[in-house]
């Protein structure tokens, strides 16, 4: 048996989207060939997914949310063809059933982790992290990982999730949805300013019961490995030591990679399993085990080496760490894989301090 369960489905591949739209069905092809290619699929415990219910659906969004779905899926089974719910997100004959699919695969991933398995990866389409409670955007109809949360919430008594957000866009639905909640800890690493407009900036960090649960790391464009590894060590990890997590759950996205079409980041395929290393860091010390949710990611070939990464560290018995400045050894090869250093290191340096220095009058691990 693996320490890694991976939730996957053909099926996925079956939401489709307008010809060059970046949320392809080749996205998931490429990290399943890729899988083939490095023999991963055959050391890796695989697990299928199952559809959420309309009930578990409604843990998190309105049922005139759920049923205006509905109304899309007629319209594009009617006349077999996609249907624009905003000028991202589209909706094809299958994409309903689909998004249920991939909204159930997260709870699969929590089953898994409840058992024998350290940690669990839902490699899944549409993503979620988007997704509000009554609206869909950017590419995500579902909120699959906030679903999940509150699955575990129930099923398994948690009381307190850490959800970690890297991929390069905020994740504005994830936040709305557990803005107020502090058994729900959100923190997004993210490019500022980018989309959402005018999402994602610190000051937002909570509110009532909530406040201080919040925590937006806004990077500027440019920030490579040394600048979200620096962002890690001095905010992320001693947050998450203080909070003292049962679960954490990674909104992975890979759309921060230097080679990726949508965004101006810096992180390498080194880089994402730096930042994994650090989560299993986490999941040790804090005794919570971990659920990845695949978010974006648009150019197909770093998609897939990244997500291989982290799945390899996941998978890995002792996953050695690696600091900021330093290189990740490729074991099959034993080449060194350079770390990226940040456009402009004194942005990234200030802002870090700066949000230290703001959320320092919430968790006392940061004064």
């Amino acid at each position: 048996m693996s320490r890694l369960a991976v939730i996957r489905d053909d099926k996925f591949q079956d939401h489709l989207t307008p010809q060059m739209h970046p949320e392809s069905p080749q996205r998931l092809a490429a990290i399943d060939e890729a899988l083939r290619a490095n023999k991963m699929d055959e050391t890796l415990d695989h697990f299928r997914p199952r559809p959420a219910t309309e009930d578990e659906l409604a843990r998190v969004h309105k049922d005139s949310y759920i049923e205006g779905l509905l109304d899309y899926e007629a319209q594009a089974k009617q006349g077999d063809k996609l249907v624009p719910i905003d000028a991202d997100t589209w909706m094809s004959p299958e994409t309903y059933a689909i998004a249920k699919l991939a909204a159930g695969a997260g709870l699969v991933g929590v089953d898994s982790i409840a058992g024998d398995h350290d940690s669990a990866f839902v490699a899944v389409r549409p993503p979620g992290h988007h997704a509000l409670a009554g609206k869909a955007m950017g590419f995500c109809l579902f909120n699959n990982l906030a679903i999940a949360a509150r699955y575990a919430q129930k099923k398994l008594g948690i009381e307190r999730v850490m959800v970690i957000d890297w991929d390069v866009h905020h994740g504005n639905g994830t936040q709305d949805l557990f803005y107020k909640d502090p058994s729900v800890c959100f923190l997004s690493m993210h490019q500022f300013p980018f989309w959402p407009p005018n999402s994602g900036w610190y000051k937002d960090d909570g509110a009532g019961e909530g406040k201080g649960y919040n925590i937006n790391v806004p990077l500027p464009a440019g920030t490579g490995d040394r600048g979200y590894l620096k962002a890690w060590d001095e905010i992320v990890s001693p947050i998450c030591h203080e909070y003292k997590p049962q679960l954490i759950m990674v909104s992975a996205g890979y759309d921060a990679h230097r080679s990726d079409p949508l965004a101006m980041q810096n992180v390498s395929t080194s880089g994402f399993a730096l930042m994994t290393q650090r989560v299993c860091e986490l999941s040790k010390s804090t005794g919570a085990k971990v659920v990845c949710f695949l978010e974006g990611g648009y150019n197909a070939k770093a998609l897939a080496s990244s997500v291989l990464a982290t799945m390899n560290v996941l998978n890995s018995p002792q996953p050695e760490r690696v600091n900021a400045g330093e290189v990740l050894i490729d074991t099959k090869t034993n080449l060194l894989l350079p770390v990226t250093e940040d456009s402009e290191p004194l942005v990234v340096d200030d802002r870090v301090s700066e949000l230290r220095h703001h959320f320092s009058q919430y968790w006392t691990s940061l004064k």
